[in-house]
């Protein structure tokens, strides 16, 4: 975590980076410089190598004017590779992010622009499940990109996610966030009305909740959270927006997910319901980090 340098100088003596190399998506939209910006603080943090793409015509005026705008981001120090390309935003992205090798694809928008369904519903839907990596995606980059100060991974109990809550461990210790939240959402069993009483008495939510958080401190054994103030919830899966409207509750900064290309799991679940009040009305960015096998 943290072993290279924007400019990809390897850093000897620190760990892994938590990713290697970025795909940053940009667009010449109000909100450049804060995607920009938001993409350079998350980066130095997880010690990835950027690299800026812009989907469009290519030509000398539109390569100068990426070239200004990222001397005028927090990238100056260390301008990173750029490119420009024609084609679908999803499209060429993936074959970047191919080419390259990398293991992580930003976006973002701002709410109140025009272009921010398009990313979230073009963009998440068509990167998220076809991205050979993660996905990144601002909610509302800011030019002064705020602390990551809490952080929420919602995990399912399957062994290939476990790689998700270590990236969110990643992230929380090196940022230096204040709280990490690791959830998982079950859905409470239902009893039959036909059944006696007696034997819809014999659910019992507490011993339940009990067993379920059980469950998750077992599964996260294998998680260091040293130097990490981690809290640990099992919540009732009441509405397909339960893991959105606890993040809007503790009004977190970053809400991690696992996904994986056939589109199973948690992302699986919140594009079930409604993008329009699930996506648009994100409280924060969102990461999926890609698991399992495709």
């Amino acid at each position: 975590m943290g072993s290279t340098t924007l400019d990809g100088e390897p850093q000897a003596g620190l760990p892994e980076p938590i990713f290697k190399r970025a795909v940053v998506a940009v667009g010449f939209t109000p909100n450049l410089q804060a995607v920009l910006n938001e993409a350079h603080a998350l980066l130095k943090i997880m010690g990835a190598v950027p690299i800026i793409v812009h989907v469009g015509e290519d030509s000398a005026a539109v390569r100068q004017k990426l070239e200004e705008n990222i001397q005028k981001s927090n990238f100056r120090e260390h301008p990173p590779i750029y490119l420009v390309s024609g084609g679908s935003t999803p499209d060429v992205l993936i074959k970047v992010a191919n080419e390259y090798e990398a293991d992580l694809i930003c976006a973002g928008a701002l709410k109140r622009e025009k272009a921010f369904r398009y990313y979230f519903e073009s963009v998440a839907r068509n990167i998220a499940r076809h991205a050979p990596c993660s996905v990144m995606l601002f909610a509302e980059p800011s030019i002064e990109p705020k602390p990551l100060a809490k952080i929420h991974c919602a995990v399912e109990f399957e062994e290939e996610t476990i790689q998700v809550v270590k990236v969110a461990a990643g992230i929380a210790y090196f940022a230096g966030s204040k709280e990490l939240y690791v959830t998982h959402c079950f859905p409470m069993p239902q009893t039959d009305d036909k059944k006696s009483s007696a034997s819809s008495q014999a659910i019992d939510p507490s011993t339940i909740y009990k067993e379920r958080d059980a469950m998750l401190t077992a599964y996260l054994q294998q998680v260091d959270f040293s130097g990490i103030n981690v809290q640990l919830r099992c919540m009732q899966e009441k509405t397909h927006s339960t893991t959105i409207d606890f993040t809007r509750d503790i009004e977190a900064d970053l809400l991690v997910i696992p996904t994986s290309q056939n589109g199973f799991g948690l992302w699986n679940q919140l594009m079930h319901y409604d993008v329009e009040s699930a996506l648009v009305n994100l409280p924060c960015s969102l990461l999926m980090v890609r698991t399992g096998k495709d």
